[in-house]
This record gives C-alpha cells, sequence and structure tokens, in this order.
C-alpha cells in the first residue's frame, strides 16, 4: 500500500474517532479562544513600542506575546490529549477533565511552548528571504530540521502529560522512543489528516480571488471582502480540524510505541508503518 493510501486509512479511523468524540473540537477552539488574550495584549503593547520609536523593545514584547500564543496551543493540545488518550482507554470524559489535566502540568507545558517558539524562530531565521544560493541553501537545511524535529518531538505532550517528565527530559524520552520503535534512521512524517487539504485549499483560493476583488471598485470590493471573510473562516476551521486529528493519533501512536494499551480502531500493522527505516 502506497503512503497516500495508508494516510488516507489512518485519517478516515482518525475522522472516525472524531465523529464519536464531536467534544474533541473545542479544545483547538478553546485554545484559539485563549490564544486572542496575548495577541491583544502584547500586540497593543508592542504597537505602543512602535509608535514611541522603541524598536527593540517591541520585538522583545511581540516575542513574549508570541510564545503565550504558543502556550495557549500547547494547553489546549495537551487538553485533548489527556481527554482522547481517556477515550481510548474506555472512559467517559469531558472538555473539563481534559483541561484539568493541562492545568496541572502548566510548567512543563510553558516549558515546552518555549522551546518550541524558540525553535520556530531559529528555523525562521535559517530560511531568511530564501533570496540566493544561501537563502536556498538556508530554506532547505530549516526544512529539513523541521521535518526531523516534527519527528523526534511527536511525543513530547504525552510524556508531559502521562509522566512527571519536564520539557527537555520529554523531548529526549520522545526521541528516545522513536529510536526504539523505528530505529535512528527513519524517512517519511508524521502527517494525518490530508482529507482536510480538501479544505484548505477551497479556503485559499477563496482568499486569493477575495483579495483580487477587492483591489477592484464597486460591488467588486463588497465581493471581495465577504470571499475573503469566508475564505479566512474556512481556513480557520481547517486548520482546527487537522490539529484535532493530529493530536488524536498522536495519543495512539504514543499507546501503540510505548504497548500503553488498546489502540483501536488502529492495527498494529497501521501504526509500525508509519515511520520506516531507511534503505
Amino acid at each position: 500500500m502506497s503512503k497516500w493510501a495508508e494516510g488516507r486509512v489512518l485519517s478516515k479511523k482518525c475522522w472516525s474517532l472524531l465523529g464519536k468524540n464531536k467534544y474533541f473540537l473545542w479544545f483547538p477552539v478553546l485554545g484559539l479562544v485563549l490564544s486572542v488574550i496575548p495577541i491583544v495584549i502584547f500586540g497593543i503593547a508592542t504597537i505602543g513600542l512602535l509608535a514611541n520609536d522603541s524598536e527593540v523593545l517591541a520585538i522583545i514584547t511581540a516575542a513574549i506575546g508570541l510564545v503565550f500564543v504558543n502556550y495557549s496551543f500547547t494547553l489546549s493540545g495537551a487538553a485533548l490529549v489527556s481527554a482522547a488518550d481517556a477515550e481510548l482507554a474506555g472512559e467517559d470524559v469531558s472538555v473539563g477533565y481534559g483541561f484539568g489535566k493541562a492545568f496541572g502540568k502548566l510548567i512543563p507545558l510553558f516549558a515546552w511552548a518555549l522551546i518550541r517558539a524558540a525553535v520556530g524562530a531559529l528555523f525562521a531565521a535559517m530560511r531568511g528571504n530564501g533570496s540566493g544560493a544561501a537563502g536556498i541553501a538556508g530554506s532547505i537545511f530549516a526544512a529539513l530540521g523541521a521535518a526531523a524535529w516534527s519527528i523526534v518531538t511527536f511525543f513530547v505532550t504525552p510524556y508531559i502529560m502521562f509522566h512527571d517528565s519536564n520539557a527537555i527530559a520529554a523531548i529526549k524520552e520522545s526521541s528516545q522512543l522513536v529510536k526504539e520503535k523505528w530505529g535512528t534512521q527513519v524517512t517519511g512524517g508524521i502527517r494525518i489528516g490530508a482529507s482536510v487539504v480538501l479544505i484548505i485549499i477551497p479556503s485559499v483560493l477563496l482568499i486569493v480571488f477575495g483579495v483580487i476583488l477587492f483591489a477592484g471598485d464597486g460591488a467588486a470590493v463588497a465581493l471581495g471582502a465577504g470571499l475573503f471573510t469566508l475564505g479566512a473562516v474556512i481556513l480557520i476551521i481547517g486548520l482546527l480540524i487537522g490539529s484535532t486529528l493530529q493530536s488524536i493519533f498522536s495519543v495512539a501512536l504514543y499507546r501503540f510505541a510505548t504497548d500503553a494499551g488498546d489502540t483501536s480502531p488502529f492495527t498494529a500493522e497501521e501504526l509500525q508503518g508509519v515511520l520506516r527505516v531507511k534503505a
């Protein structure tokens, strides 16, 4: 079976779990709501500093704001991981259960959010403006680094939530688990929710057409604004669904890799084949 076909099967099973536990979608939605708080607070502060020509302080303030935005989604993702694990174990839990577990790990989750933000900024700096040979090389190295980072840190959140691991220890344990289960030379990626692309692509097209029409005049401006708004809303919905499917799958894969219990509806063969040893 091709990687595309395998991904489609796994995605279908993730959709099935989401269909049985629709409340899972509340976690990324609440994460989005929580992220608005630092966006407003630090956004206003950054704009004020820029207005007063305090560029260095503005950059620092914006960076701190990004950390807290990342923290919002890290918390909601950890809450979803806890709830999904309980559901796979046969329990009947709720949104409150998930966030209760996440709030019990505030410090290690904040450290993880800080590390994620720092690594993300590093990869962004490596990409630069992408022009010239150096820019292209930087973009390639950044893409390879980001792919490797996403694999070795895939189980960080489960390790934080299900063990007394701090962020650094969880990164080491996640990396070690990948090596023990799939080897040191792996290829491919852990991607779930390819079907979400069917939502994202139309939304991007709506946004593009909206921008084009908005640059016109008369009725085209209103139509462009409407298409842009519709596209943006659909894009956000698609991204939220995609992150939910990814979190669900991370729990199933973690349970498989650590022999922690039932992984239905996923089979051992499907989960083992997510990553493959390089030839």
